[in-house]
């Protein structure tokens, strides 16, 4: 049992801590979603894929890049690789352009409702074992999260000025910085997918049409560390 709950920890350090501990907001979304169809990068489907810019290990995915409207200009995370029992900070910057927004005929209100999903897998190195993806959603909103603020998210507007949630218009920064504690990671290569998607609410039943902002895959070895008994 005690295997279990570290494995479960290390592999969701990020998505589960943010997930489970997120402040109530006006939608709620505070839970595991399983029902959702996972999709991971692996092997040699890796090479083809497209690195975002800046100082990061990050490739485009699993959405494609064409089917992205958030125009990212850069992804910053420091240190990268990222490092168990350390701080990290992560910079994403970009923007909705334009034509985009006018084709979608999208309102403040739209990315007021946005959520940020995490899945995270991985491939345990002592045995080769792969952990089976978990998802958690949260808001993309400007938050405190953790039970003590271990980690934050924030949202500036191309003035710099903090905002609650993204800006219709210009830039966008998208900052958060957590630490992974080594205690609770098993080493082994894990993978990070992040998904940032808005709803459009469609005539009928099952009409309904989910618009993805950003989508982006990172995958890097974790050192975890032995517990003393």
């Amino acid at each position: 049992m005690k295997t279990d709950i570290l494995l479960q920890l290390g592999l969701c350090a990020l998505s589960l801590t943010a997930a489970a501990a997120a402040p109530a907001t006006h939608n709620g979304i505070q839970h595991p979603l399983t029902s959702n169809k996972i999709i991971t990068i692996h092997g040699p489907n890796l090479s083809s894929k497209q690195r975002i810019p800046g100082h990061n290990d990050a490739f485009y995915g699993p959405v494609p890049k064409d089917e992205q409207i958030f125009r990212i200009e850069l992804l910053e995370i420091a240190p990268s690789p990222i490092l168990v029992n350390k701080y990290f900070f992560i910079l994403l910057r970009g923007e909705i352009p334009r034509s985009t927004r006018q084709d979608l005929h999208l309102q403040p209100a739209d990315l007021a409702d946005a959520t940020l999903s995490i899945t995270g897998s991985a491939v345990l190195e002592k045995d080769g074992e792969e952990i089976e993806p978990q998802r958690y959603t949260i808001p993309l909103r400007t938050a405190e999260l953790g039970t003590e603020g271990e980690a934050h998210l924030a949202i500036r507007n191309a003035t710099g000025a903090y905002v609650d949630h993204l800006a219709l218009e210009g830039r966008n920064d998208i900052l958060f910085d957590y630490w992974i504690p080594g205690p609770f990671v098993v080493t082994g290569k894990y993978t990070f997918e992040i998904e940032a998607s808005l709803w459009r609410k469609g005539k009928g039943k099952g009409e309904d049409r989910r618009i993805c902002l950003f989508a982006l895959t990172l995958t890097q070895r974790l050192e975890g560390e032995e517990w003393p008994w």
